[in-house]
Parts: structure tokens; sequence; C-alpha cells
């Protein structure tokens, strides 16, 4: 019976996904990145202390483009990725948004020692990073496989999927999430969704490595699946999220400071601190 392995946001944790890949429980189904390779903070916050989470953009996008290459598998454009693509294309306010959102780390990481927007533009279009580059613009913003849906961010449950917008796919929040009621929003693809982009320590009481939102018990569940890596949170980590072509969970895993565990287990600072 197929499976697929979707994971979430991974944000420069290249420690993180290699131990993720080093499972042959995840790497023996087809993976679906939903996205958000690049970026991050260098800092896990436990407390009173802070642990250095190193930053490494090429790397994930290294891996990630080995699977895509050699495996079959899919890899999603997300928002922070698509910072890099435009800035590349000559997109100022692009450019702009990604300093805003941790840009100028990911920048030292690629060699890019200046905020000159000309400078950082035709070092993104040159080698070493041209390559990078060029695989980021080609990423798709929405997989489908029958009964299964994935994309970054959601939908704008007020059009077909035809008509989704690459904004919507990659930036929408709570219009996805959330009825007008604050209630979850009712599945109108009675197919099942699942995203990245919003932490799952964001949402209400959050105990595991994803979110299920469902209006009610007939409802086709969603999942959420962005499990906070490199966020500064202390259970930040990267969430694999297993389901089978219908849809049905078969297991979650998260890693969390190069350490794997399962998707439903509780994890305390001094479990991730080794204290």
């Amino acid at each position: 019976m197929a499976e697929y392995t979707f994971i979430g946001d991974i944000h420069s944790a290249a420690d993180d996904l290699a131990v993720l890949l080093a499972d042959t429980s995840i790497t023996q189904t087809r993976l679906i990145f939903l996205g958000d390779y690049i970026d991050g903070t260098a800092g896990r916050h436990l407390g009173h202390l802070t642990q250095a989470a190193p930053l490494d953009p090429l790397g994930v996008i290294a891996q990630v483009q080995q699977r895509v290459r050699d495996y079959g598998d899919v890899a999603l454009c997300g928002n922070h990725d698509d910072f890099w693509v435009q800035t590349a294309r000559g997109d100022d306010e692009a450019a702009a948004t990604w300093v805003l959102n941790g840009g100028h780390r990911t920048w030292r990481k690629l060699g890019i020692y200046t905020s000159n927007l000309n400078t950082v533009r035709r070092a993104l279009n040159q080698e070493p990073l041209l390559a990078a580059t060029k695989f980021l613009a080609s990423l798709p913003t929405i997989w489908q496989q029958g009964h299964l849906i994935a994309m970054h961010a959601g939908v704008d449950w007020r059009w077909p999927l035809a008509q989704q917008t690459r904004d919507t796919l990659l930036w929408i929040r709570d219009d996805y999430y959330f009825d007008g009621g604050g209630q979850p929003h009712r599945n109108l693809f009675d197919r099942v969704l699942v995203t990245g982009h919003t932490p799952v320590q964001s949402f209400e009481n959050p105990q595991m490595g994803y979110v299920k939102l469902q209006a009610d018990a007939e409802d086709t569940p969603r999942y959420v699946i962005d499990g906070g890596s490199r966020s500064g949170l202390f259970d930040g980590g990267i969430c694999a999220l297993t389901l089978t072509a219908q849809g049905k969970v078969v297991r979650m895993k998260r890693v969390i400071n190069r350490k794997i565990y399962d998707g439903q287990q509780l994890v305390t600072p001094e479990m991730v601190s080794g204290s």
C-alpha cells in the first residue's frame, strides 16, 4: 500500500533533517516536503539558557534536492523560499520582506556580507548559488494525489483549487484554519489537506508535533505540521507525518535537537537539553 510522508518547515536545520532522513521508516515512503527550507533562528530558548541551533540553508537545499533528483520525491515552495526566488528576480519589496523575516542571517550563511540589494541579487544569480536559485525557482506550490492535497500554507475556501493564487498557497493562515466563529473551518474539498507555515505551538494547547483540524467528527481532516524548526522554541523541530493514499495516519515523528521522537510524545525542556 502506498504511503506518503509529509515533511514540515525545516528552516536551515540541516542536522535535524539528516537525522530524519536516516530513518528508514520515513525514507521507504514517498516524501512530500512542504517548503521553507531556508532562514531560521540560530538559538533554542530553554528557560534562562539559550542553546546554539546552527543554520545551514545550503545543507538543507542539498539534501532536499538529492531526494527529489534520486528518489522522485516532491519539494514544494514555501514563502521563505519565494523570498529568495523573487529577490533573485529583482523584486526589492520581496527582498525587504525577506530581511524582516531573517534574510540577513541567511545571506551571511550564503557568503553574502552586504545589505546592498544589487550585490545580493548578483550573488544569487551566479555560482555557487545559482544552482540553488534555479532549484527553488522550479518548485511547485501544490501537490495532489488522489485523496491527498499538500501546499505550504493553505487555501482560500471561496475558490476551487485551480483558482488558488500563489500568494494564498504560500501565505494564508487564519482564514484557512478557522471559520468566522473561531472554530475549525469545514473542509470544503473533502480531501485530506496537509500544510506547514504556522508552527503548531501557535495553536491552542498543542501537545503533539502536528495539529488536526476538523469542524466535526464527520469532517475530512486537515493537518498542520510546521513543528517550529529553528524558531527559537525549546521544542521546535521538523515534523514528518505519514499517511496512506486514503489519508489514514500511519505514523508521526519529529526531530528536535538531532533526536527523533514519536510525534505524539510530550517533549520537555529537560529532554531537549539533555540534562
